[in-house]
């Protein structure tokens, strides 16, 4: 189960992170871009590559590709529906800037100064805060 929380959480990140939402926003999700937006958002050969490499039977492996790949799915397409209305109600420079922040601390954190991994989260939920009230 632990296998299939993690493969999950990779393979609908364009979901749970607003990458979804902000093409969704710009009006990329159209017939046209079906193909480009599968391979890019959408998760089936990505679940079975990262499930073949990983841990567990045969059995195992697949199931937890098949599972993963389902609920990243339907992430996924969650987020492309609702993220645009979602995003209506927020400041987008306030988000913007806050996350890029967030990707400067996170750097940090990687190089290797002494920053609790909670902060990038944190100055998010704060952007969104933020955001809704600055509205």
């Amino acid at each position: 189960m632990k296998q299939n929380n993690r493969l999950t959480m990779i393979l609908g990140m364009g979901g749970l992170n607003g990458t979804v939402a902000l093409a969704a926003l710009q009006g990329l999700f159209t017939l046209e871009n079906a193909l480009t937006n599968a391979v890019l958002f959408m998760a089936g050969p990505g679940a079975i590559l990262t499930a073949a490499l990983s841990d567990g039977t045969v059995r195992e492996r697949m199931f937890a590709a098949v599972f993963a790949g389902v609920i990243a799915t339907i992430i996924v397409v969650l987020a492309a529906a609702l993220g645009p209305k979602l995003l209506g109600f927020l400041n987008m420079d306030v988000i913007k800037v806050m996350g890029g922040i967030a990707i400067g601390v996170i750097a940090l954190i990687i190089m290797g100064v002494k920053i609790p991994e909670w902060v990038p989260l944190i100055l998010m939920i704060a952007g969104v805060v933020i955001g809704a009230v600055w509205r």
